[in-house]
């Protein structure tokens, strides 16, 4: 979820913080670290990086799949009513019904910046070249669904790809092919939308 602060994380990893500083969040009632100065003022600076914080509002985030969290993002979720539809919730309602329910919450949005963390996939389905590897993920049919859905609606300016980690692959270099492929449809559903749009 990338939700973890430095007063949160159990691993110190920066790269697990950057939502809960756009959001401008500390969680400091979860707090498990008592960090430095020089930390704390780090911290601050990175949720001001740019602009004041927050950057982001809680109610404009929705994740897609997200099934690995500490307690900590856990409790931020929960506290500022982040939506997560996972996997289970996706294929017992439906694609189309949960995409819909996303864009519903996002109505307010002039622009729309997707991060699609190959991490959201299925490590078993397709392999494990990413940093975090997790059981039970999406396929990349249903992340090309859910994707084209939001890219559909004309208000995406960014679509970012993260954690694909050839070194990690056991299945050769089956992550990136994989993702090469999605981001190929990606690209083509881009096209015909600036066509008719």
């Amino acid at each position: 979820a990338d939700l973890h602060t430095p007063y949160t994380t159990p691993s110190g990893n920066i790269h697990g913080m950057p939502l809960a500083a756009a959001l401008g969040f500390d969680n400091m009632d979860r707090a498990i670290n008592e960090i430095s100065e020089e930390a704390k003022n780090n911290w601050e600076s990175m949720k001001h990086l740019g602009t004041e914080s927050p950057k982001v509002n809680p109610e404009d985030v929705v994740y897609f799949g997200v099934r690995d969290l500490e307690e900590e993002e856990y409790h931020a979720m929960i506290e500022h009513r982040i939506r997560n539809l996972s996997v289970e919730e996706v294929r017992f309602r439906g694609l189309e019904i949960c995409v819909t329910e996303a864009l519903a919450r996002l109505d307010n949005c002039d622009r729309i910046y997707i991060s699609f963390d190959v991490d959201s996939l299925d490590c078993d389905l397709i392999s494990k070249g990413t940093g975090t590897p997790v059981s039970k993920g999406f396929d990349q049919y249903e992340v090309k669904e859910i994707i084209s859905g939001i890219i559909r609606l004309g208000k995406v300016i960014c679509l970012e790809i993260v954690e694909v980690n050839p070194c990690l692959d056991n299945k050769g270099n089956k992550m990136a092919e994989t993702v090469f492929d999605i981001l190929d449809h990606f690209t083509e559903i881009v096209e015909e939308t600036n066509l008719s749009g």
